[in-house]
C-alpha cells in the first residue's frame, strides 16, 4: 500500500495563508529541506488545514464524524498520473456533513472573535477543509474555467457556479463592516453550498487544467484561498515565495552530482504557484479590480 507520496518525493505542501506575520526566529525554517540559517522565512506554512501526509495535523476537519477512505482515494480525487498526491487517502464528506461542518466553524468563530477582520480570517483558514469537500464534489469544470482564462486567456466560462458563486461570496464576507452583517453573509456562503450540494447530479470537481497546466502541484484548497485573496495578500505571497526560491536555487547549485529531489520538488511547487499568483494579479489589473 502506498504511504501517500511517489517515491523520492519529498516536496513540502505551502499552502497559502492569508496574513502575513513577521519573521520567525531561525530555529523555525520556512521549509523542510532548508537550513536553519536561511534568511527567508514563509509564514504561510501549516496555516491552513490541508491534506498532506507530511503534516497530519492538518487533516483535521472541524465537524462531526466523517467517513474516512483509509485504502483508496476518494472518488472525488482525480487519478491524473502527473498529481503529487494522487496516492494521498483522502476524508468523504456528506453533504450533511459538510452543512453542519461549515456552520459549526461559524459559530466557533463567532463566538471568539470581536472585530471583523479577525472573524474574517479565523473563518476562512476554518472553513477551508470543508469547502475543499464540496468544491470536489460539486466543483464541475469551475477551476478549469478560471485557470483556463488566467493562463491562456480569454479563457471560457464555465458551466457550473459553485466555485465562482464562492469567490464572489467571499469578497462580500470581506467587505463586511460588522459582526452583524459578516454572519448575514456567511450564511450565505453556507446556503450557496448547500444549493449546489442539492443538485439531483452535481458534477464533480474536474482536474484537467490543474493536471495538464500545474501538474498538480497545487491542491484545491490551495488555488481557492489565492482566488479570495485580495491584491495586498498576492503580493505578499509572491514576495514570500520569491525570497523562499532564491534560497532553494542557491542550495541546489551548492550541491555537487544529482540534484536532490525533495529540494528540487520544492522549488518547482514554488514556481507554479508563483505562475497562478501572478496571473491572478493581472487579470484583476486588467478588469481594474480593487
Amino acid at each position: 500500500m502506498s504511504d501517500g507520496k511517489k517515491p523520492g518525493d519529498e516536496t513540502v505542501r505551502v499552502p497559502p495563508g492569508m496574513t502575513a506575520r513577521k519573521p520567525t526566529a531561525p530555529s523555525a525554517p520556512a521549509l523542510k529541506g532548508v537550513p536553519i540559517d536561511a534568511p527567508p522565512t514563509d509564514s504561510f506554512v501549516g496555516r491552513m488545514r490541508a491534506s498532506s501526509s507530511s503534516h497530519p495535523q492538518l487533516n483535521e476537519v472541524p465537524s462531526g464524524p466523517q467517513k474516512v477512505i483509509t485504502g483508496e482515494t476518494a472518488p472525488e480525487v482525480s487519478q491524473g498520473k502527473w498529481r503529487d498526491r494522487v496516492f494521498t487517502p483522502r476524508a468523504v464528506m456528506t453533504r450533511d456533513e459538510i452543512l453542519k461542518g461549515l456552520e459549526a466553524s461559524l459559530r466557533t468563530v463567532l463566538s471568539n472573535a470581536n472585530h471583523v477582520r479577525v472573524a474574517f480570517e479565523e473563518l476562512r483558514r476554518a472553513w477551508q477543509p470543508t469547502l475543499r469537500q464540496a468544491l470536489e464534489q460539486a466543483g464541475g469544470d469551475g477551476y478549469d474555467a478560471w485557470l483556463g482564462t488566467l493562463l491562456k486567456p480569454p479563457g471560457r466560462s464555465g458551466m457550473d457556479p459553485l466555485f465562482p458563486t464562492l469567490v464572489a461570496d467571499f469578497a462580500r464576507l470581506r467587505a463586511a463592516k460588522e459582526l452583524a452583517a459578516f454572519e448575514e453573509e456567511a450564511h450565505k456562503v453556507i446556503a450557496t453550498v448547500q444549493r449546489v450540494l442539492s443538485f439531483e447530479k452535481p458534477r464533480k470537481l474536474s482536474f484537467k487544467v490543474m493536471e495538464r497546466d500545474l501538474e498538480g502541484r497545487l491542491e484545491v484548497d490551495e488555488l481557492f484561498l489565492i482566488a479570495v485573496s485580495d491584491d495586498g495578500e498576492l503580493t505578499r505571497r509572491m514576495k514570500e515565495i520569491g525570497a523562499t526560491m532564491e534560497s532553494l536555487r542557491d542550495q541546489i547549485r551548492q550541491l555537487p552530482g544529482k540534484q536532490p529531489s525533495g529540494m528540487f520538488n520544492n522549488f518547482v511547487r514554488l514556481k507554479v504557484e508563483v505562475k497562478v499568483l501572478d496571473a491572478e494579479h493581472r487579470r484583476r489589473q486588467a478588469l481594474g479590480a480593487p
